[in-house]
């Protein structure tokens, strides 16, 4: 199944490939497989969502397991190894228009959060991720 518009899915970081993030379908026949690689992506209707089973994994080994993701409905993709400059440029748009730019780290909270005020962040309009920076509107 390609990588189309529309698509409800889970995003996170490539834990192997550096640069680029795993789309995995949240529906549809490939449902739970991942249907491609990007290196940026732009996502509507968000949620941020953290497996605390798997973070409690990640303290308790050190090792790194995919267990958070930003799941919504696809809007666009840059699949080059560059992140497109429609997504760059849009991303930096979203963060001087005062959207949330947003973070996770497993050992120091159990949420995606604010990078700059700390709060936690659940849900957002619409996000913009290139490489593992994330800008969200909405949050």
């Amino acid at each position: 199944m390609p990588i189309t518009s529309g698509l409800l899915c889970d995003v996170y970081l490539n834990l192997h490939k550096v640069g680029f993030l795993s789309v995995r379908a949240a529906e549809g026949p490939d449902k739970g497989r991942v249907v491609g690689h990007v290196s940026a992506i732009e996502l509507e209707g968000c949620t941020f969502r953290v497996s605390e089973a798997g973070r409690q994994r990640v303290i308790r080994e050190r090792a790194k397991n995919v267990h958070a993701t930003v799941r919504g409905r696809i809007v666009q993709v840059s699949q080059d190894a560059t992140p497109s400059p429609p997504l760059t440029e849009k991303h930096s748009a979203i963060l001087a228009a005062g959207g949330s730019p947003t973070t996770y780290n497993p050992y120091f909270t159990p949420t995606f959060i604010n990078r700059e005020t700390k709060h936690p962040v659940y849900t957002a309009q619409s996000v913009v991720i290139v490489g593992k920076f994330v800008a969200a509107t909405g949050a």
